[in-house]
């Protein structure tokens, strides 16, 4: 008790604070002999030593082999609420980040810039969506090597040059 401080020292070596340990401290023990004696003893260790002694030795192997396989199980059940949390955590946190983010960019711009942006965004997205329907490239959408600067007319049949 050298590390505590001096005042919680004083309080702990008080006559009362000792005699509360020392009836604490015993009245535990005989609850948990008791509790030992009334349900572990009987209930779990008597049944168990039985059966352990009861099985021959070719029935040994397959409660090892059934006990590793319930131990794996709980290993890799561990592991999936593990990884569950951590995806949820992110997920939770992207979600209510972009929630605050938008707040934030609607209070930064104004309500009426903000409507004309997410008219701007949904035009943008209708767009996709009309040109997914009509089957994407065959609507004069960009096709690959037409752009500005290329020179398809020196590609051969397979792409590549002449």
């Amino acid at each position: 008790m050298d590390f505590l401080p001096e005042n919680i020292q004083t309080l702990l070596q008080h006559p009362t604070v000792s005699f509360l340990r020392t009836t604490t401290q015993s009245q535990v023990t005989t609850q948990l002999a008791n509790l030992r004696s009334a349900y572990v003893q009987p209930y779990i260790v008597e049944p168990l030593s039985t059966f352990l002694t009861s099985t021959s030795t070719a029935a040994m192997p397959d409660l090892l082999s059934w006990s590793s396989f319930f131990i794996s199980l709980k290993i890799l059940d561990y592991a999936r609420r593990l990884v569950m949390f951590w995806v949820m955590l992110a997920f939770r946190v992207a979600f209510w980040g972009s929630l605050i983010g938008l707040g934030f960019y609607v209070y930064q711009v104004g309500v009426e810039n903000a409507g004309r942006d997410l008219g701007w965004l949904f035009g943008v997205a209708m767009g996709f969506v009309e040109d997914f329907q009509k089957g994407g490239s065959t609507s004069g959408g960009w096709v690959p090597g037409s752009g500005p600067g290329s020179e398809s007319g020196k590609r051969g049949a397979r792409g590549g040059w002449r």
